[in-house]
């Protein structure tokens, strides 16, 4: 069954650290190489060891406040992926599935996304990197090779719904798995013309191609 990957533009945000401050240049590369130099939230859970998020998809939303508000679908610095009411209205209409909706506390206009249905990615055949392990909580500083992409046989996406991968990709706190979806949910969003939305089609052998 076809499948897409789904990314949101940056919203300039973050969701586990305070936003820290920034010199001039830094606010210059901060699309490229976001600083996460900010001081980490009052509450969140972290290895006391490599400082990872050990509780990062149960934290509270609290404090959570976008700075871009004008995407439909976006990401913060650190990983999480936001949804619009607009997203949210459009998943309802179509009857589409998998998603579970967490609405921020201080920005009700912006959800919190993920699936609940996890795919396993094959990180052998991709040859994914596991870059310094941490002794104490078992993550890794980095996993890279996200991209193409490369599930396990048997291991498919229903026209219809979200899943997610097993794995989590990226370093320190931006690290998260990726968002796939079905024919049905690609058409439905593409038409519809979302802000931030990035849709790429996962090809046979795992190629992807701009939608």
């Amino acid at each position: 069954m076809p499948a897409f990957v789904l990314y949101g533009s940056d919203n300039d945000s973050y969701a586990f650290i305070a936003y820290p401050l920034l010199k001039k240049s830094q606010r210059i590369h901060q699309k490229l190489v976001p600083e996460m130099s900010g001081a980490s939230r009052p509450g969140i859970l972290r290895c006391g060891a490599c400082g990872g998020l050990t509780s990062k998809w149960n934290e509270p939303l609290s404090n959570i406040v976008l700075k871009k508000r004008g995407l439909d679908l976006s990401t913060t610095y650190d990983g999480l992926l936001i949804a619009s009411q607009r997203f949210k209205s459009i998943y309802d209409a179509n009857q589409l599935s998998g998603l579970v909706f967490r609405q921020l506390p201080d920005d009700r206009d912006f959800f919190a996304i993920g699936a609940s249905k996890v795919v396993e990615f094959d990180a052998e055949r991709r040859k994914t990197r596991f870059i310094t392990p941490c002794a104490q909580c078992g993550q890794f500083d980095s996993v890279v090779g996200a991209t193409p992409v490369f599930l396990k046989a048997g291991n498919e996406v229903e026209d219809s719904e979200f899943v997610r991968t097993d794995l989590e990709f990226g370093s320190g706190d931006e690290k998260h798995p990726l968002l796939l979806c079905g024919q049905v949910v690609a058409e439905s969003l593409a038409k519809r013309k979302l802000t931030g939305l990035e849709l790429l089609p996962i090809k046979e052998g795992g190629e992807n191609a701009a939608i």
